[in-house]
């Protein structure tokens, strides 16, 4: 994956790239540099999230971060690579890939997956958080299927 930003957002625009850098030191980090702590930093007393086209829920800032550290407890070796990020107003999108070794009782699995993130930054807090990933892929990475399934929907 390469860095980008989308052309509909100069680089000169200094909200854009205070969005970018958002983006980037959440990553480096949160998820590269192993401090679910650090996400209390990015997020208000609540936040919106979303999963799909489920309901919107309200978490709270310590929730946040026990789910960010039970992610990290799981994956101790996780190590997330930004893609393209889009930005418009306040709204940023951005893929990733995240690698490392997922652990519980049955054993140790490499996992290797993408997907998109989607959030709404204010004064440099994250409000609203949704995203989509290749959850088929992730099942088969760690054996809950025994085949890979892989889904396409025309464009």
């Amino acid at each position: 994956m390469t860095s980008a930003i989308n052309a509909s957002a100069t680089l000169g625009n200094t909200a854009t790239q205070d969005l970018r850098h958002v983006v980037d030191d959440y990553v480096r980090r949160v998820w590269n540099g192993h401090d679910a702590s650090a996400v209390a930093e990015f997020a208000p007393d609540n936040t919106a999230f979303a999963f799909g086209d489920g309901p919107v829920t309200r978490v709270s800032r310590t929730e946040l971060v026990q789910r960010v550290a039970h992610v990290l407890t799981m994956i101790p070796d996780h190590h997330l690579t930004v893609g393209t990020v889009v930005i418009q107003g306040e709204d940023v999108i951005w893929e990733w890939r995240m690698t490392g070794t997922f652990r519980d009782e049955r054993g140790a699995f490499p996992v290797d997956a993408k997907g998109l993130t989607y959030w709404q930054v204010r004064d440099g807090l994250i409000v609203a958080r949704n995203g989509v990933m290749d959850l088929m892929t992730w099942a088969w990475q760690l054996k809950v299927v025994d085949r890979r399934i892989q889904l396409l929907m025309p464009v």
